[in-house]
């Protein structure tokens, strides 16, 4: 009896590989697209109704000089309490003192 004329697990390996490859291929094109809009997460309208947001963004904006805004402190301070919560805040409720527009703006 002669040796196996044809070793399937082999071809089926070297198939496997090659259906990848294809794929990969495929898929590049896709990937190489720059994006037709990107997200403008300040637009959203769910990200303007909140004051806490509002705040934040502010904070994000005035970077190191932040550490020293009370506004900025409370901010992330119920930001915080509303992250360990696990709950969503309601939209009936009042922000706190603190969030309320600085006179330094």
């Amino acid at each position: 009896m002669r040796g196996r004329f044809l070793n399937l697990p082999a071809i089926a390996r070297a198939v496997g590989f090659a259906l990848v490859a294809i794929a990969i291929i495929a898929a590049t094109p896709h990937f190489r697209e720059a994006p037709l809009r990107s997200p403008d997460h300040a637009a959203s309208p769910a990200a303007t109704s909140d004051p806490l947001s509002d705040e934040l963004n502010r904070c994000q904006v005035l970077a190191a000089q932040a550490e020293d805004d009370a506004g900025c402190e409370a901010a992330w301070a119920e930001s915080r309490h509303r992250f360990f919560t696990y709950r969503q805040p309601s939209n009936t409720t009042t922000p706190p003192a603190a969030l309320a527009k600085s006179p330094d703006r």
